[in-house]
């Protein structure tokens, strides 16, 4: 079985979840894979070993985490060799979607990666694990948006099914007939 690796920075638990969902898909597609997150990756970690990596990282503070920039920029050159995806977790990817490639092609261009598929997602609001200035602010940025202030509970607005879609269309680009017929100029980079 060919194997997926999927690196995931994740502040408050979101990331990982899709992460996890899209592993989830991958192996019930018949691959093997590996979900490390990464500022905890294993040494070392051989990434000609994978048919396949996805990347994804949540935006806090306008950037993606910084273990995971360090990580796109030291390995962009095997990156670009391979079959790649990027994920980018962010609240403004549903409401403000210019925004949120915005902060994609910032690490992009600062890496020079150039994976073959990219997809932004909508996170969560979570309102129970903010510190409470954190909390603070983003409830008065939730209500000028006309989102929920209830700092009581978590809001989620992940768009579950349309991970599935994305992981299934991975689990397409991975396979090696797949590989054998795109080219990364082909890529779609549509979604963000």
């Amino acid at each position: 079985m060919p194997s997926i690796l999927i690196v995931y920075g994740s502040t408050y638990g979101q990331t990982e979840r899709i992460a996890r969902r899209i592993g989830e898909i991958l192996g019930q597609a018949e691959y093997t894979v590996n979900i490390y997150r990464g500022d905890q990756l294993p040494d070392p970690l051989l990434l000609g070993t994978y048919a396949g990596i996805v990347v994804a990282a949540s935006v806090l503070r306008n950037h993606h985490q910084q273990y995971i920039r360090q990580f796109v920029r030291r390995q962009a050159e095997r990156l670009n060799r391979l079959p790649s995806a990027f994920v980018s977790v962010c609240s403004a990817a549903g409401s403000d979607p210019a925004s949120a490639g915005g902060y994609v092609e910032t690490l992009l261009r600062e890496s020079g990666w150039r994976p073959w598929l990219i997809r932004s997602f909508t996170g969560a609001v979570a309102y129970t694990k903010y510190p409470w200035p954190v909390r603070w602010v983003l409830k008065r940025i939730s209500r000028s948006k006309g989102l929920p202030t209830d700092t009581s509970r978590d809001w989620e607005f992940t768009e579950w099914n349309e991970v599935d879609a994305f992981a299934r269309t991975l689990a397409g680009t991975f396979a090696p007939a797949a590989v054998g017929a795109l080219h990364p100029t082909s890529t779609a980079r549509a979604g963000y």
